[in-house]
């Protein structure tokens, strides 16, 4: 039995590039079916989106430093 893979809410930024850059080699290959190349696009899609969002996060943070480091 295949376990259930991590919902993209819950991976680091690695996990999700990890299984981003999985997904991109195994649509290039063009081994599998339609549906299944399909749903890994949307599964795709959701990890771009937590990269993005973590990216974000990240860029916020140092923004957020920079500024205080400003007022000392």
């Amino acid at each position: 039995m295949s376990e259930k893979p991590i919902k993209p809410e819950e991976m680091s930024f690695e996990e999700a590039a990890n299984e981003l850059d999985g997904i991109i080699a195994v649509i290039d290959r063009g081994e599998e079916d339609l549906e299944t190349m399909m749903a890994s696009h949307a599964r795709g899609q959701l990890l771009v989106k937590r990269c993005q969002s973590l990216l974000e996060q990240a860029e916020q943070q140092l923004k957020t430093v920079d500024v205080e480091e400003l007022d000392d």
